[in-house]
């Protein structure tokens, strides 16, 4: 993908919702049987603390009535001065779903994955350690009433993943995923922010301050990933993960409505 159509690509699918960071549709995606998974179903997106009343007026205008909270409490969940004050009542008819993808005390986890967060080159031992967590984030998904929003922190790679998940669950074709986590990678590079990052050196979880990525590093850093998303795809199969019911409600979920 040139440049050109990475930036095409990226402005197709991101919603404005105000406050909202790296907030897209899952739907438009390619399907290895035909046609596109359908817009309106699940969204992904950054912490929604930066979403505005009108933001969450957006959200729910969409349809999203439940939110999945990849990230781990309560050190990345406090709201904090960046996050604009919102009414009580602009939640009122969304529940909220904490189902954190890892344990960040475990130390197998940290040992395997830590000098891969951020990278699809952890997801498979991800998947191997947190099974159970994995399997209950894709089950919320499946059993939700309503769209579902799907966030981590910046919306990158905890939610690219579960993203990733969903569509090969759904039949998507490989450069379908790839488009998805690209864009999603570039998105989140697009804006300032903080969260925990680990240290494997120092065996510890520092929290790091960051500014938005030049946009020649977001491609380098894109184009170090595909070739572990490309042999994941290749070799993980998502469906592993759940009952065969709840794998039949999310492929319906995401696949094309017949017309």
């Amino acid at each position: 993908m040139t440049g050109m159509e990475a930036d095409r690509s990226m402005m197709m699918d991101v919603l404005r919702w105000p406050g909202g960071r790296n907030v897209r549709d899952l739907g438009g995606r390619a399907l290895r049987a035909g046609g596109r998974t359908p817009f309106g179903k699940v969204f992904r997106s950054a912490a929604p603390e930066y979403l505005t009343d009108d933001g969450w007026a957006a959200a729910k205008a969409a349809g999203v009535r439940t939110v999945v909270d990849l990230r781990n409490a309560p050190a990345e969940t406090q709201r904090s001065g960046d996050h604009p004050i919102i009414q009580p009542e602009s939640l009122d008819g969304v529940v909220f779903v904490p189902a954190p993808t890892e344990d960040p005390d475990d130390g197998e986890f940290l040992r395997v994955c830590g000098p891969w967060l951020d990278h699809p080159c952890s997801w498979a031992d991800n998947a191997r350690l947190a099974t159970d967590r994995i399997a209950a984030v894709l089950k919320v998904i499946a059993q939700a009433d309503g769209a579902v929003l799907v966030h981590c922190a910046g919306g990158r790679d905890r939610t690219g993943m579960i993203s990733a998940m969903l569509l090969h669950i759904a039949g998507a074709t490989e450069e379908a995923i790839i488009e998805d986590y690209a864009a999603g990678w570039r998105g989140a590079g697009a804006y300032s922010g903080h969260g925990w990052v680990y240290n494997p050196d120092q065996e510890s979880w520092q929290k790091h301050r960051h500014g938005p990525t030049d946009p020649q590093e977001l491609e380098r850093q894109v184009a170090d990933r595909v070739p572990a998303l490309r042999e994941w795809n290749a070799t993980f199969d998502s469906a592993d993960l759940l009952k065969p019911d709840d794998v039949r409600t999310l492929r319906s979920l995401l696949l094309p409505v017949a017309t």
